[in-house]
């Protein structure tokens, strides 16, 4: 069964984090699990790894939303022609783009929730 650790542990393969930041990260990943985790079907394999994935990939697009509120924002640096650009935007769009991406792959596990009732 996939668990908190399993998450952190992917999550740590996207990021370089200390044993410290890790230990307060654990939390979220418990929760993004349990959010991937009710939207499964009864008879999925809890251990399948798109799960972990999926809830990485949540993590560590909350983990970009906090980086990007907590930096000081500098955009760019110039000194003399050399110019040095840093968005922090890019950050939460590539994590977006993951988060998108791994919950796309488990689509095929989820409930399906949906209904619609349409005149014919």
């Amino acid at each position: 069964m996939t668990t908190g650790w399993n998450v952190l542990a992917r999550f740590r393969q996207l990021v370089d984090i200390d044993d410290t930041e890790a230990e307060k990260l654990l939390p979220l990943c418990v929760v993004n699990l349990h959010r991937v985790n009710s939207q499964l079907r009864e008879d999925v394999n809890p251990d399948d790894v798109r799960i972990a994935q999926a809830a990485a990939a949540l993590t560590y697009y909350d983990y970009a939303v906090r980086l990007s509120f907590e930096t000081d924002n500098v955009t760019s640096f110039k000194a003399g022609d050399i110019t040095v650009s840093k968005t922090t935007t890019s950050l939460t769009e590539n994590a977006e783009k993951m988060k998108k991406d791994a919950l796309l792959e488990i689509v095929p596990l989820m409930k399906d929730t949906n209904f619609v009732f349409l005149n014919v």
